[in-house]
């Protein structure tokens, strides 16, 4: 599992440059650092994603084929008591 970096010392080299002073400079970049870090998924979790994508479509499939059945089932019943004569 990789982990997303950043560049701190020219994040912060560069916020200097453009007149910030050392003590912002090196809050603002640990703040980005830290949101980019807390909001990049892992492979890990896109795999984790993946398998539970995998299992919801599954269980999709089935309700469906589930309601295709019943639906199939209630026409049948309907088709018999129309042209069967009920009896």
């Amino acid at each position: 599992m990789t982990a997303t970096t950043c560049d701190t010392h020219a994040a912060v080299k560069a916020l200097m440059h453009a007149g910030l002073a050392s003590a912002h400079a090196e809050a603002i970049t640990d703040t980005v650092r830290a949101a980019i870090a807390e909001g990049v998924a892992t492979k890990a979790d896109i795999a984790a994603l993946k398998t539970d994508i995998g299992t919801l479509d599954n269980r999709m499939l089935k309700v469906a084929i589930g309601i295709v059945v019943a639906n199939a089932g209630i026409t049948f019943a309907l088709l018999e008591l129309v042209v069967g004569g009920g009896g």
